[in-house]
């Protein structure tokens, strides 16, 4: 049960990390080698400012802000695969 609740504390972060995703994964597979740099902006605008948000707001000290960062990174990778199986979905 435990383990139910923790997985779904994570799924907020996950959506709000979707969009950036989305785009960026959009911009990556639909315009070419040109507009890699873009969706690569995308991407680090994107997750960053959410991640700054998220550290600004809960006023992690040095050892949680490390927490915090590694599960971010988690949840990036969670919300890249999902914007990759809908782009892909959608460009078929």
């Amino acid at each position: 049960m435990d383990i139910g609740i923790g997985l779904l504390r994570l799924v907020p972060l996950i959506l709000a990390f979707y969009i950036p995703a989305l785009i960026g994964m959009a911009i990556w597979s639909e315009r070419g080698e040109a507009y890699r740099v873009k969706a690569l902006l995308w991407f680090a605008i994107g997750f960053g400012l959410i991640v700054a948000v998220l550290v600004m707001f809960t006023g992690a000290s040095g050892s949680e802000m490390a927490a915090i960062l590694g599960l971010s990174v988690f949840q990036f990778g969670v919300a890249l695969v999902l914007a990759a199986l809908t782009v892909y979905k959608l460009a078929d």
